[in-house]
């Protein structure tokens, strides 16, 4: 199965062309994909680009993977009904049990990735634009506090960092 063909997988996915086998790797894949991608916004939580839009992304993303989740369970279940029947291959069914292995494994992660996603989406507030701030003070206010609001800013995140550090220990 090529990459592109996994690609496609999530439309057939939806449609039912494939086998619920083919399905099923075809959603841990995406699943993982997605998951990977979620990660990298999480990290991204508490740095100059953790912004409005990222958390939107970030709950959006969210919403994705439980979809996909949703759609990959059905399938593993369809999977491991016809594991149940006579005459099936024990090929088959060894795959099924490495591909339900899989899908857990991947389900484990999400769960470590949004649990870090929580953490870091209290301790820090997201970063707002300089044109915000510029708009809302004159330019001598914003000369005299300029200085002042970039080293509080340094402090603020630095502390909320240790708080972080601290409560995972």
């Amino acid at each position: 199965m090529s990459f592109q063909d996994l690609e496609a997988g999530r439309r057939d996915l939806i449609s039912g062309k494939h086998d619920p086998t083919q399905a099923v790797a075809s959603g841990v894949f995406q699943i993982n994909t997605a998951v990977s991608a979620f990660r990298r916004q999480v990290n991204a939580l508490g740095t100059p680009k953790d912004t409005a839009e990222l958390r939107e992304k970030l709950h959006k993303t969210r919403l994705y993977i439980g979809n996909l989740v949703k759609d990959t369970s059905e399938r593993l279940k369809q999977a491991s009904e016809t594991d149940h029947q006579a005459g099936v291959n024990p090929a088959k069914k060894i795959a099924d049990a490495k591909l339900a292995k899989d899908f857990q494994a991947v389900l484990k992660e999400f769960q470590k990735a949004q649990r870090l996603a929580a953490e870091k989406e209290t301790a820090y507030a997201p970063s707002v634009p300089q044109t915000v701030l510029s708009s809302s003070y004159s330019a001598s206010d914003q000369d005299i506090n300029a200085d002042k609001s970039s080293e509080q800013r340094v402090l603020l995140v630095e502390s909320r960092r240790e708080q972080v550090l601290l409560a995972r220990k």
